[in-house]
């Protein structure tokens, strides 16, 4: 009797489950191509009841390892299009000639375009808008140093720009 129950109980599960896979498709493994080597290739393909068969694609799941970025601000140049950048400002040594504090005042000033832009806007001459401030920096009693000559200390503020490209002759 409970093995005639249990039978019964078993063709209703599978019993619905038979005539809706006949109704909406079944799993087949059918041939799908040939490897470069000539063997088949089989794979489980998924077919209706109407014979249409196709095989599944696998999810695509993307990974984002990296920093999202949400939104950005886009920088103004002053003067992009030529290749020029805002203006930078440093001071140089302290010396006893004006020339030698501005000798030094525009080594600072490569150095710092250096450090903050690189190597290609370091050289002054391809600057623009330079300007030199001078002034005494002696501070002892009347600006006077032991020799009695007064020390110079200059600021130089300047655009640093791009160099000019230069085109090779198409002619070599």
């Amino acid at each position: 009797m409970k093995l005639t129950a249990l039978l019964f109980v078993v063709a209703l599960i599978l019993l619905p489950a038979q005539s809706r896979s006949q109704e909406w498709g079944h799993w087949e493994l059918r041939l799908v191509g040939y490897h470069q080597d000539g063997r088949p290739h089989y794979a489980r393909v998924y077919c209706r009841g109407e014979g249409r068969c196709f095989r599944p694609r696998r999810p695509v799941v993307t990974r984002h390892d990296a920093t999202r970025v949400y939104g950005y601000e886009r920088r103004e140049y002053g003067d992009e299009a030529s290749g020029c950048r805002e203006l930078r400002r440093a001071v140089g040594d302290q010396h006893l000639t004006v020339d030698g504090a501005k000798k030094a005042a525009n080594e600072a000033w490569a150095g710092t375009v250096r450090f903050h832009l690189g190597e290609k806007f370091m050289d002054l001459a391809n600057a623009r808008n330079i300007v030199y401030t001078c002034s005494r920096s002696s501070i002892k009693e009347g600006g006077v140093t032991t020799l009695g000559q007064t020390l110079t200390r200059c600021e130089v503020e300047a655009q640093p720009c791009h160099p000019p490209r230069e085109h090779e002759a198409a002619d070599k």
